[in-house]
């Protein structure tokens, strides 16, 4: 037998490749190496989000190139996944190692990605096996879930476009862009403390610089940035707040606060808007060389000289210090753009006339000399440069009113002005906005023979930067000096400290060497006793920065040097906590207050110094891995994350669960012929038009009721103001006891200065604490009752919206001798989406009406009180013993008016909550959502089938958007502490 012919081979691959993408890092300004990156240009985060897509893209590229595409693994050796590289395997029938054949592919894929993506700074190299992973940029948390919920927002805001009858899809859409816009407004606070000179700005201005977008970034970022000169003539400012115009931030804030939404954008705006002017190039070119300069730190050991990058600083002499006189407001903007909010003429006139009292009382041992006389120095060079004259103790001034400030100051005293750049050269408009803040921010002192007239009457300044350290929505306060005994920047820092969620404490070498100003300011304050109350709500960052000295200074040879911190680190820790100990006395310090202290050394000049040397990026990262560690910078950048994620976690939960409550349908309750009869029915023009007018009628009157009702808890005998009358009884007998106390202390005018609500830092007896001190502790009473009390109500109603959309409905079906249905059918269709509409009431970041807020207008009503009654009428020119009577006389006033502004910043919380609310219930023409979502659902019974795709595409939203950064926290846990 003859054998069998052979078989000819399979035309089969001689070859199998391997590439690794990973997300490239890019450089900023200087040629520093950028850390961090955005979510959205990542291409792991495309791969975990988008994975068929990607893989799609591969195939087709892998195929233009001659590669058969096999699969894709995320690989990495960290408890973070995230971090890993992608990892490509593809079969070829030559090897593309050829460099022409691999840059072939190259360009394919970055050209393919760019097309469909935001997905642009990508390394792609042909690799032997998937343990050659290299270093890629940290993603932050907060960044990741707001990335992925603006994916889903934008998702069914097209499918909701695609199908115009689906009015629950575009409810759906509404209801999450809405939650999202809110949230990226939900800045998480870091208040910056320590005494001057420890480096403040210096510091900050290296993470800023560390962490900014480059050139190409900011002109791609800004590429379809609207100017106000852009908007035409005649355009109302309501417009502008519905229509996303993509203005810079601080234009948007501006017209959002703008109470008359009808008045004209351009004849508000135009006076107070600035556009940033060029620097000149060279000016430009010369201060990117400076920054250069800072390679040469760790590899030469040279002394840094590197002109401030954003924020002011002393020469280099002091180039330490800080220059801080008023809070400076970080967060982050994709152009760069500033606005500065002045004191008015009351508040700078209330302000100087305490040079009156300074000279008109007798002295006290109850006045800290020190900070008296500083306040006296500040106040006399502050009057001269807002009234034009020096100020002559011979001068009679009987009352704030009387002292006449400069027609200059007039112009602009209470006014807000706006700076902002085009967007076109970050480096030129980065400095033209640091020349600005500069002359608002020097100190009084400086050698300058015509002081600039604005730094005297600041207020508030909020800078906006493309630094990414700052995106995912974190704030960062940069704070005077806690030793500049000018009351008015201890009053500064003193109110900072009770709103802020985190403090970050900068010592030279560690807490328990810290100024006793620094501790003192610390543990009176009012971030300290909510930290102790809710610790997991808070972080204490005690960060040690002593690259001042010499012996905490190392260079690429000090590998053995810097070992010696780890040690150094864990002694530190031990000494702190012990400290903090004492200062939470009589409170233990539990585990939850010690996990959310971080402690650690910080060396950001050696940090950047080696993020600025000139090999490929990620082979510096893996050199310097180890010195790296050891500076705490990324320690601390993945702490604030954490904290941010940690803050935003509820609300990223509360999106999901909206996306997983929508995907939901209600497919029983009702008989399909039924549902398509009363389709049927409403297909009918003149019936739905006159049914739905009387149904829509019904539901308006269901709504002026809730208002009716909530409005009433807020009358007179009601529920809320006999607790209030209550709890000030009691009051006005304490304080009249404390009076008698502390009234024989007051021994100046001072004290009362409106200017500091009754609590001058210049003076031991705070006449705020000594009327209220005992409200305290009752506030949180009080917010319980009012929200209990809203909430009853907002149920009630519920449950009548509920029954009202149950007669409607089986109004119809009678109408058509239909069986009725229950109205649990109702209660699973609109029970959810009735929550969420409900829940606006109460608000998230825009005017909220929560507990907290009611907590802090119960605290202003106090302060407001205060001065109208006992403080401004005493602050004229009045004698110690006449302020005294009538103080005595009008305290009684004082603390039972505290009821009627209580109840008036109550009513204006609800004006505005009411209107969040009636925007969630009624659609712009009138209609009812809840009952629209009926139909909706009835529509979807009556056509079986129809919807399913859009089904199917929900889920796959649903599957995105609960993928976490696994196991982010355990990561963070391993942080150095």
């Amino acid at each position: 037998m003859e054998p069998s012919p052979k078989k000819s081979k399979p035309n089969t691959p001689d070859k199998k490749i391997l590439i690794r993408l990973s997300d490239a890092f890019i450089r900023t300004d200087g040629k520093i190496i950028c850390p961090v990156i955005k979510a959205q240009n990542s291409i792991r985060v495309l791969y975990k989000l988008d994975k068929d897509q990607l893989i799609e893209i591969l195939r087709d590229v892998g195929w233009a190139t001659g590669l058969t595409y096999q699969r894709v693994d995320l690989k990495t050796f960290t408890a973070r996944e995230i971090e890993g590289n992608l990892f490509i395997e593809y079969l070829s029938f030559k090897s593309i190692v050829e460099k022409k054949k691999l840059d072939e592919f190259k360009r394919n894929l970055l050209s393919k990605l760019s097309e469909v993506l935001e997905v642009k700074d990508i390394v792609i190299d042909e690799v032997k096996d998937t343990n050659e992973i290299i270093p890629q940029p940290f993603i932050s948390e907060a960044d990741f879930e707001l990335h992925k919920l603006t994916l889903c927002s934008n998702e069914i805001s097209d499918i909701s476009d695609e199908c115009e009858d689906r009015i629950d899809l575009f409810i759906a859409a509404h209801n999450i862009k809405a939650e999202l816009e809110d949230l990226k407004e939900d800045y998480t606070k870091f208040a910056v403390l320590s005494q001057n000179g420890k480096g403040k700005s210096f510091i900050l201005n290296l993470l800023m610089l560390l962490t900014a977008d480059n050139e190409a970034e900011y002109r791609k970022n800004n590429e379809y940035l609207k100017l106000p000169q852009d908007i035409p003539q005649d355009t109302p400012i309501h417009l502008i707040c519905e229509t996303e115009f993509n203005l810079p931030d601080v234009v948007k804030d501006f017209v959002k606060a703008v109470e008359n939404k009808k008045l004209d954008f351009q004849t508000i705006l135009s006076p107070i808007c600035h556009q940033l002017q060029n620097v000149a190039e060279s000016k430009s070119n010369a201060s990117l060389k400076s920054l250069e300069n800072i390679r040469n730190y760790f590899s030469k050991k040279k002394r840094l000289e590197l002109e401030a990058y954003i924020l002011p600083q002393k020469e280099i002499h002091g180039s330490y210090e800080s220059t801080t006189k008023c809070i400076i407001h970080l967060r982050y903007g994709m152009v760069y753009q500033m606005s500065v909010q002045y004191f008015d003429a009351k508040e700078l006139q209330e302000q100087l006339f305490e040079l009156v009292t300074f000279d008109k009382e007798d002295k006290s041992s109850d006045i800290n000399e020190d900070v008296n006389e500083k306040a006296q120095e500040c106040l006399k060079a502050r009057f001269k440069i807002l009234t034009g004259q020096d100020y002559n103790a011979k001068e009679i001034f009987r009352s704030p009113e009387e002292i006449v400030l400069s027609g200059e100051v007039m112009q602009f005293a209470g006014k807000t002005e706006l700076y902002f750049g085009k967007g076109k050269n970050s480096a030129q408009e980065r400095l033209a906005l640091q020349a600005i803040l500069k002359d608002l921010t020097i100190s009084q002192d400086e050698d300058d023979n015509e002081p600039i007239t604005k730094i005297a009457a600041v207020k508030k300044i909020v800078v906006y930067l493309p630094s990414k350290i700052l995106h995912g929505g974190k704030e960062i306060l940069e704070m005077p000096g806690t030793d500049d005994s000018d009351p008015m920047a201890m009053d500064f820092i003193r109110n900072a400290l009770e709103e802020v969620d985190a403090v970050i404490l900068f010592t030279d070498f560690s807490f328990k060497l810290a100024e006793k100003e620094v501790k003192d300011m610390l543990s009176n304050s009012g971030f300290l006793k909510r930290f102790k109350e809710n610790p997991r709500d808070y972080k204490l960052m005690l960060l040690t920065y002593p690259e001042k000295n010499l012996n905490f200074q190392f260079g690429e040879n000090d590998s053995t040097k810097i070992r010696k911190l780890e040690q150094e680190g864990i002694k530190k820790r031990t000494e702190e906590l012990n400290i903090m100990k004492k200062m939470f006395k009589p409170d233990l310090l539990n585990q939850d207050v010690e996990h959310n202290i971080i402690t650690m050394y910080t060396l950001p000049v050696l940090y950047t110094s080696i993020l600025s040397q000139q090999e490929l990026e990620h082979k510096v990262l893996t050199k310097y891995e180890y010195f790296l560690k050891y500076t705490g910078i990324f320690s601390l950048i993945g702490h604030l994350d954490e904290f941010v994620a940690s803050k935003h976690k509820s609300s990223f939960k509360e999106v999901q669960t909206r996306l997983s409550d929508f995907q939901q349908e209600i497919n029983e309750g009702m008989r399909a012929d039924d549902a398509k009869s009363i389709i049927l029915l409403l297909n009918n023009n003149e019936f739905k038009a006159t049914y739905e007018q009387e149904m829509f009628t019904n539901h308006e009157r269901l709504a002026a009721t809730l208002k009716k009702d909530i409005e009433s808890l807020f009358l007179p005998m009601s529920v809320i103001s006999k607790k209030i009358k209550e709890i000030l009884e009691v009051t006005l007998q304490l304080a009249m006891a404390r009076w008698k106390v502390d009234k024989n202390k007051v021994t100046s005018i001072s004290l009362y200065n409106p200017q500091f609500s009754g609590r001058h830092p210049a003076f031991k007896v705070r006449l705020f604490y000594t009327f209220f001190e005992d409200l305290e502790e009752k506030k949180t009473e009080l917010s319980h009752l009012i929200k209990d009390q809203i909430e009853v109500c907002l149920q009630k109603y519920k449950e009548k919206a509920i029954s009202q959309c149950s007669q409607d409905l089986n109004r119809l079906l009678s109408h058509l001798d239909r069986n009725t249905v229950s109205s649990d059918f109702v209660r699973k269709i609109v029970s959810t989406n009735l929550d969420i509409a409900l829940g606006w009431y109460e608000g998230k970041t825009k005017l909220p009406f929560n507990r907290k807020k009611i907590e802090e207008n119960f605290r202003m009503s106090q302060q407001e009180s205060l001065k109208d009654i006992i403080l401004r009428p005493n602050f004229n020119n009045n004698t110690v013993a006449n302020a005294k009577i009538q103080t005595e006389k009008n305290l009684e006033d004082c603390i039972e008016s505290v009821e009627e502004y209580f109840i008036t910043n109550l009513q204006k919380l609800h004006a505005n909550s009411w209107k969040r609310l009636k925007n969630k219930l009624f659609m712009p023409n009138g209609s009812y959502k809840m009952w629209q979502q009926v139909i909706q659902s009835i529509k979807t019974l009556a056509k079986d089938s129809e919807g399913d795709n859009h089904r199917e595409q929900i889920a796959k939203l649903n599957i995105m958007v609960i993928f976490p950064i696994l196991n982010f926290y355990c990561y963070t846990s391993k942080l150095v502490q």
